[in-house]
């Protein structure tokens, strides 16, 4: 059954002129609230900057301006809804407009589904958190973000809030769903960064903090400070055991022992 939130929304995209299909016009509202969330959000001047001038790029794609107008009203629909908890909202909208790309691997996957899984591997998180204080958790790819969603309304549910006991680090391929992902992500309040890249190849195009991140970081700090410190530990003991064998090759160890340490 489709939600009441996301009939208002559709019934909104058809107001619009119609010089423009209800898909069009879905994706430049994503990328509009986008830019309006993620430029409130970011700590950096220079990224400020790039959202403003892409979010009035956007306005421009519209020459009727009564349709400029009616964006406020679709986004206050949409963070009564996502920030409610217990809805794919954007995901529901992009499924029923079709405008998600089969042939990119993008499939609506329905709340009730996302939310099976995410409490199958979530399980019991209050452990952790008790040690920690947080859980961190990987999306490779994010697509709308209806996972992570759910995710959080299983943390919730145990009793945690999102935006100080979860670190998401989410990935989306494509353009459109990256947006679609920071706008569900960042209003559900979760604390964590949202990037458009590719999980495999590790390019990273564009990338945005949720507004809950600073939540996160005054209470505990970067998230990955244990494994950061861990890797410059490794890192400085591997250039000492190189220092180390150098100094052996130089010495006047026997031939079979400096072989043993040969190094490049």
């Amino acid at each position: 059954m489709t939600h009441p939130a996301v009939t208002a929304f559709l019934r909104a995209l058809d107001q619009f002129d119609r010089s423009k299909t209800r898909t069009e016009i879905f994706r430049l509202f994503c990328e509009m609230a986008y830019c309006a969330l993620a430029k409130r959000a970011t700590p950096f001047a220079d990224q400020r900057d790039r959202l403003e001038a892409d979010y009035m790029a956007c306005v421009g794609r519209f020459p009727n301006k009564d349709d400029v107008r009616r964006m406020p009203e679709m986004m206050a629909l949409s963070i009564e809804a996502i920030a409610g908890g217990g809805i794919d909202f954007i995901g529901q909208v992009a499924a029923e407009i079709g405008a998600l790309d089969a042939g990119l691997g993008q499939f609506f996957t329905p709340y009730e589904v996302s939310r099976l899984i995410a409490d199958m591997s979530l399980g019991d998180a209050r452990a952790q958190i008790e040690a920690q204080g947080f859980i961190t958790v990987s999306e490779p790819a994010a697509g709308a973000g209806g996972m992570v969603l759910a995710l959080a309304d299983a943390l919730e549910s145990q009793g945690f809030d999102p935006a100080r006991h979860i670190w998401v680090e989410a990935v989306e391929l494509s353009r459109s769903t990256y947006h679609m992902a920071y706008i569900q992500i960042s209003t559900r309040g979760i604390a964590g960064g949202v990037i458009n890249g590719n999980s495999l190849s590790l390019e990273v195009f564009e990338q945005a903090y949720t507004a809950a991140a600073p939540v996160f970081f005054g209470l505990h700090g970067d998230p990955f400070s244990k494994q950061k410190d861990a890797a410059r530990r490794a890192a400085q003991a591997y250039e000492e055991a190189r220092a180390r064998a150098r100094e052996l090759l130089r010495s006047t160890a026997p031939v079979q022992a400096r072989a043993v340490w040969q190094c490049d």
